[in-house]
Parts: C-alpha cells; sequence; structure tokens
C-alpha cells in the first residue's frame, strides 16, 4: 500500500463538551499497512501489525525534530503505555504535545524532562508518572481525566500547569514537587488521596490569579498538605469529604479557603500564614485543628489578616497557642467546644455577633488590640481565666447562658460589659480592670446587664468601675475588691440580693439606691474614702441599707447625712437585711460595734466634721460600757480584782453618760452643774435630818420666817456650800444635812471639772 495521509479526524460536534470548534484533520502518514497512522490506528490494528509502544515513542520523538509544528499534534489519539523515563524529550520547535482528547494508556516521564509544552486536555490516561521529571512548557490537562494514579514527587513544572476540571480516580501524589507557574486545579475531583507534602509554588503574578488554586475542587479522600510551601493559593468552594492535613503548611502570599466545606478533621496545626488568609463562610464539621498556627499578615492595612467571617464549626474547634495579627471571626458559628488557650492576638479582633454552643475556652489568651465580642451568644461555659486584653474589649449585650469565668483576667484598658446576661455564675475573681481613670466613662462598665445567678468579684480590682442600673438576681460577691472609683445602682431581680464588700476598698464614687426594693450592702472591715451615699427617694431608710461593721471610713463625708442621722440618733450599725443576708464575716457584738464607732469618729475628726465626731464618739462609750458588762457578766476566768476595776469602769462610763454625755452633751452638764444644788436646798427645806439653822418649811415660825423665806435661805446655802465659799451664817443641824454639806464640796469640783471639760471639746472640737 502506498504512502498517503491519516484518515482520522475529530469531529467536535459529535463530543459536545469538547473544547475545539473545528474539525481535526490527522497530520501523520498512515502506516503502510493501514488506513491510520500508528497514534490513531486500534490498539487491536497495532497489536496485528506489531506496532509497540517503543515504536510510537521513536516515531514521536522523530516528529520533535520536524520543522512542521502540526506533526506534534495527536488530537483524540489511542496509545498505549508510553515510556519516556530518563528521556530528554527536545524538538526542533517549541510547539506543544497535544494529546488532547487522547485516550493513553499511560505516560511516564520519571527522571525524564520535556521541553515541549504537554496538552491532555480532555484526554483520558490511566496512569501519569512524572516523577522527578522536570516539564519546561506550559502543561494544559484541563478536564483530564486519569483512572489510575498520578505520581509527581519531586518533579519540577518551570511554566503553568492546569488540571481545571480534571478527575482523578486513583491516588496522586505530587510530594516535593515543584510548581513554579500559575498552576489550577480548580473544579477537579480527587477520588482517591490526593498527597501534596512538601509541595512549592510560585507562580508570576497574583494580582490576574492565583499562583496555586483548588477552587471548588472535590477531595473524596484524603488529602495531606503537610509542609508544603503555597505563595499565593486559593481553596474557595473546595469540599474535603475526608481527612484534610495542612499541618506545617507555610502560606507566604494570601490563602483562601472561602465557602470550603471540610466534612472531616480539618488540620491545620502549625501552619504559617504570612499574608492575609481568609476562611468566610467556611463549613467544618467535624474538629478543626489549628492548633499553634500563625496568622502573621501583610501589609495591606485595609484587609484582616484573617477571617472567619460566616464561618461554621459543626465540630470542636482548637486554636491553642495560635497566634493572630488582625482577625475576624464576626458571625462565626461553633456548635461544638472551642479553645483559644493561650492564644495570642496582637492587633485587633472582631468577634461580634459570634455564636458558640460548646465550651469557650481563652484561657491564658493575650489580646494585644481591640476585641470586640458585642452582641455573642455562649450557651455552654467560658473561661477566660489569666487571659490579657490590652487593649479595649467589648462585651457589650453578650448572652452568657452558662457560666463565665474571668478569674484573674487582665483588662489593661476600657472594657464593657453593658447589657450583657449572665444566666449562669459569673466569676471575676482576681480580675483587674486597669484602664485609664476617665471623668466621663468607666473603664469597666456593667452597665444594664443582669446576672441571673451569682456574680463573683473577689479580690478583683478596678480603676473605674461602674454597674449602673445593674441587675442582680443572687448574691454579688466583691470581697476583697479595689475601687479607685465605682458607682453602683443596683436593680432587684426576681430573688433577694446583696453586695458584699467585705474587706474591700471603695476611695470614691456614688452608690446610689434605686427608687424600688432597696439593696443591702456588706461593708463589713470595707475601706470607703470619697464616696457618696444616694437614697433615690428613701433617704429617710438609706443607711440601714449599709452595713458598717469595723468598716474604715477614709475621710468618708458624714455630713451629708446628718439629717438621716440626727432622726436615726447617729445610729450607723444597724442594718436591714433581707432574705439574702445572714452569713457575715464578723457579727455585730458590742465591742465591735465600739471599734466601728471608733473608726466612724476618726474619719469625722480628719474631715472637721465636729458633729460627727461627738455624736460617734458617745456611741463608742456607750458601747464601750455594754462590752464590759458582758465582760462582768460572762467572763467566768476573771479574778476578783479584775471584775471590780470592770465594775468600776462601768460605773465611770455611766457617770460621764449621764452627766455630760462623755464630754459631748454641755446642756446637760451645765444643768447638772447650776441645777443640782438647788435640788439639795429643797431638800435642807424639808428639815428633820436635813434640818439647817435656814429652818423647815413645816415649821417656819420657829426660825421666825415666813415658807418661802425658809426655802429661799435653805437654796441659799445649798449654793455656797456647793462653790465652797462657806459664809457661816447657817450651818447643818441634821446628820443627813451634814452629810450633804460635806459633800457638795467634793461635787463641786466633780461637776466643775467635767462643765470645763465639755466647754474645751465644744470650743476646740476635740474628742
Amino acid at each position: 500500500m502506498s504512502s498517503s495521509s491519516c484518515r482520522y479526524t475529530f469531529d467536535p460536534s459529535v463530543q459536545t463538551d469538547a473544547h475545539l470548534q473545528t474539525t481535526w484533520e490527522c497530520p501523520h502518514e498512515a502506516h503502510p499497512e493501514s488506513e491510520f497512522c500508528v497514534f490513531h490506528m486500534s490498539r487491536d490494528e497495532r497489536a496485528s501489525l506489531d506496532v509497540t509502544g517503543d515504536d510510537i515513542v521513536d516515531e514521536l520523538r522523530a516528529n520533535l525534530q520536524s520543522p512542521d509544528t502540526r506533526v506534534n499534534e495527536y488530537v483524540g489519539a489511542d496509545l498505549p503505555h508510553l515510556s519516556l523515563t530518563y528521556q530528554d524529550i527536545n524538538g526542533a520547535t517549541n510547539h506543544v504535545l497535544n494529546f488532547q482528547h487522547a485516550d493513553i494508556e499511560g505516560l511516564d516521564l520519571t527522571h525524564g524532562r520535556l521541553d515541549q509544552g504537554l496538552i491532555l486536555r480532555e484526554a483520558t490516561v490511566d496512569r501519569l508518572k512524572l516523577d522527578e521529571a522536570v516539564v519546561t512548557g506550559d502543561v494544559d490537562a484541563r478536564e483530564v481525566t486519569v483512572t489510575g494514579a498520578v505520581t509527581a514527587d519531586e518533579a519540577t513544572f518551570e511554566q503553568d500547569v492546569r488540571f481545571s476540571g480534571a478527575t482523578f480516580r486513583g491516588e496522586v501524589r505530587c510530594d516535593e514537587t515543584v510548581f513554579q507557574g500559575d498552576t489550577s486545579f480548580a473544579d477537579a475531583t480527587f477520588h482517591g488521596t490526593a498527597r501534596f507534602r512538601n509541595v512549592e509554588t510560585s507562580g508570576s503574578s497574583h494580582v490576574l490569579e492565583d499562583h496555586i488554586t483548588f477552587a471548588d475542587a472535590t477531595f473524596r479522600d484524603d488529602a495531606s498538605f503537610r509542609q508544603a510551601l503555597f505563595d499565593y493559593v486559593t481553596f474557595d468552594g473546595a469540599r474535603f469529604t475526608a481527612g484534610s492535613d495542612f499541618e506545617h503548611v507555610e502560606f507566604e502570599g494570601d490563602a483562601r479557603f472561602d465557602g470550603v466545606r471540610f466534612n472531616e478533621m480539618a488540620d491545620f496545626d502549625e501552619a504559617r500564614f504570612d499574608d492575609d488568609a481568609s476562611f468566610a463562610n467556611a463549613r467544618f464539621m467535624q474538629l478543626a485543628e489549628f492548633r499553634g498556627v500563625e496568622f502573621n499578615g501583610g501589609s495591606r492595612t485595609t484587609h484582616d489578616d484573617v477571617t472567619f467571617e460566616g464561618a461554621t464549626f459543626e465540630g470542636e474547634a482548637d486554636y491553642k497557642l495560635a497566634r493572630f495579627r488582625y482577625s475576624d471571626f464576626k458571625d462565626a458559628v461553633f456548635k461544638g467546644a472551642v479553645s483559644f488557650d493561650r492564644a495570642t492576638f496582637t492587633a485587633r479582633t472582631d468577634c461580634y455577633r459570634l455564636r458558640v454552643d460548646g465550651a469557650f475556652d481563652l484561657s491564658l489568651a493575650s489580646f494585644g488590640g481591640q476585641a470586640n465580642f458585642d452582641d455573642s451568644e455562649f450557651h455552654d461555659a467560658v473561661v477566660a481565666e489569666e487571659a490579657t486584653f490590652g487593649s479595649d474589649a467589648s462585651f457589650e449585650a453578650v448572652e452568657f447562658q452558662s457560666n463565665a469565668r474571668f478569674g484573674e483576667a487582665r483588662f489593661e484598658e476600657d472594657v464593657r460589659f453593658n447589657a450583657a446576661t449572665f444566666r449562669g455564675l459569673a466569676s471575676f475573681r482576681g480580675a483587674f480592670f486597669q484602664g485609664e481613670l476617665q471623668h466621663l466613662e468607666a473603664n469597666a462598665s456593667f452597665n444594664g446587664a443582669t446576672f441571673e445567678a451569682g456574680a463573683e468579684f473577689e479580690a478583683a480590682n478596678f480603676t473605674s468601675a461602674s454597674f449602673w442600673e445593674t441587675t442582680f438576681h443572687d448574691r454579688a460577691d466583691f470581697r476583697q475588691s479595689d475601687f479607685e472609683t465605682a458607682r453602683f445602682r443596683v436593680l432587684v431581680g426576681d430573688r433577694d440580693t446583696y453586695l458584699d464588700f467585705t474587706d474591700a476598698t471603695l476611695d470614691g464614687g456614688t452608690i446610689s439606691q434605686g427608687s424600688g426594693e432597696p439593696t443591702p450592702y456588706d461593708l463589713t472591715r470595707a475601706t470607703i474614702g470619697d464616696l457618696t451615699l444616694e437614697g433615690g427617694g428613701n433617704e429617710h431608710q438609706l443607711l440601714d441599707h449599709f452595713r458598717f461593721c469595723l468598716t474604715e471610713f477614709d475621710r468618708f463625708d458624714f455630713s451629708d447625712h446628718h439629717g438621716y442621722l440626727e432622726r436615726n440618733d447617729w445610729t450607723i450599725h444597724d442594718f436591714v437585711g433581707n432574705g439574702a443576708t445572714g452569713q457575715f464575716a464578723v457579727e455585730l457584738t458590742p465591742d465591735i460595734i465600739e471599734e466601728t464607732y471608733r473608726k466612724a469618729q476618726d474619719s469625722a475628726n480628719a474631715v472637721g466634721d465636729t458633729p460627727a465626731s461627738r455624736e460617734f464618739e458617745f456611741k463608742r462609750y456607750y458601747y464601750n460600757r455594754q462590752k464590759n458588762f458582758d465582760i462582768i457578766l460572762n467572763e467566768y476566768s476573771l479574778n476578783t480584782w479584775a471584775r471590780g476595776k470592770k465594775v468600776a469602769s462601768v460605773g465611770l462610763n455611766t457617770l460621764m453618760q449621764v452627766t455630760c454625755g462623755y464630754g459631748n452633751r454641755l446642756p446637760r452638764i451645765a444643768a447638772f452643774t447650776f441645777l443640782l444644788p438647788a435640788l439639795f436646798g429643797l431638800c435642807y427645806a424639808l428639815g428633820g435630818p436635813f434640818l439647817t439653822q435656814a429652818g423647815s418649811v413645816f415649821d417656819p415660825a420657829a426660825v421666825d420666817k415666813t415658807t418661802m423665806e425658809v426655802l429661799f435661805d435653805n437654796v441659799y446655802y445649798s449654793y455656797i456650800s456647793f462653790s465652797t465659799v462657806g459664809y457661816g451664817d447657817i450651818n447643818p443641824l441634821g446628820p443627813a444635812a451634814r452629810v450633804l454639806a460635806a459633800s457638795q464640796g467634793m461635787l463641786n469640783g466633780l461637776f466643775f471639772t467635767l462643765l470645763t471639760f465639755t466647754l474645751f471639746k465644744r470650743v476646740l472640737g476635740g474628742s
């Protein structure tokens, strides 16, 4: 048979999905014994004509030397396994090898070099082996179908590689492969395992497209990219139906995972993102591992360095020890537990409208920039113990459905929990709220917040705090807490509540009782400074709801409450509790009450409030007598001498109270001093044992006087005896008169001393 052209043609109208637009005619010569060339004859015909794979390779290499570029086109060819191992494929022209729509049993370029481009578009290949191969031209394998394994370990592709829409039915292994041009696996489907471990990509430009893309790809078996080095890469819309491994991957450029679905565990442990990363609207159906991951971000300040906006985590999410710069989790949903244990956020963090159904762990996490959790919902426990917020933090309108633990957390700038709801125990034990003191706004604000269970702020430290219109449904524990300034107006919830400030320090601020049910405040052993107490319409009962017990009044101004104190006989230790009160650190015994009034007196002295100082001193000595009286009655270990001293002390105390009110009742001692002699004079006027030379009102005639003259002379005698003048014109006659006359001289010294003492206290204003 004479030589003629191959009769094979490819009609795209027959294959409606073909990329070709016009009918392609084969440019090769037909086999001498066939109407078709060796590339297009059937496999049975090749076998009958003894045409081997080596023969086809030899023919292919020969065509490479032809100046006719069309001879490198093998569209629709039906080829056996082509072995090009250790071969250097370098033609006379740069025209690519075109196997478009071909059906190839296998292509093996192991350790080989292909300087031509390669087109496998819409071809079907049983096996593709490119281990340690070097391909310097473009590879266009769009919509190729590989029914067997693909291996390209340690291969190098110097130009663009396109496997867009490809179908890989077997294993794909590209470990340590280098892609130097733009590479695309977009819309590809991987039915077997896909391994791109230690792969390196660079590409020419990320402005128009990514260096490597797996956008909308489907991985039906495990996919591993461990220790890969990506420049700019996208997995947007990809589907991982089995496990995905990105451990230790380095993303030097942008990395996009928008809309990706991970059906099994997604492992990004210790991956590093050196530019922007996006997981917007991604869906993680099982465990999402991001332990030790680094999101370092790029230089573009208008973009978040990493975003998980709108992402959904159906299982657990673990960001333990992760590092973030600008990060965005707004509208993300975590249906399992999520951990940011010891994570570091060096810049702004947006987590508003976050929803977490499982436990949320922020233990030892560090936020260097602003952190925003506004309008978020946490349905399980929140643990942020020892977390550090280095800039402003906001938890406004957050719903804490379970326990919230912020023990020993540090808020170094402003923090807002306004309108937040704590349905479980809220614990801020030992937390530090250290923002700068501001005149218009508190740096720790819980305004309008609701605590439905217990609230624990024990040993917390506040620069400026506000709990205005805050609702507590249970006891609020502020023991040992420290406030430079504080604002409290508490609303009572469904159950009785009270605020326990035992051993706390309130240097300044305002505590205002609302217009409704008053809230008890326990100030046992607390220190209060320039603190204003407001009644909210109940000024006449205001201090009844503050338990002052061993309270340190550090220049506290009682003058604002003189009206209340005067109405209540200057009593400050009486306390009206409710069903939530009853267990106090210190019981109000007489000695404790005495010490409480001593502290109040010292404070009144310090601010120059003399009326308050006098009244508190009176209370102090009164309860001193009660204390000693209890000791006399109940302390059986006292010996006779000690008990006698206590009795004397009680007697002297009683005398001081009755006569001069401990030096604070000038009218009383003046009355005693100037009216007591008149009482003695009346006794003298009775006669009998009290008879004096002035006579008796019952027998005025005996001294030749009227009754009024007798009465006057006896009163006169009493006053000169009391004043120790003793003119001698009247002398006592009865035995009782002589005793009274002798005692009046001593009483003169006592009462004038007490009067002088009281006068000096009144003039000098001292204690």
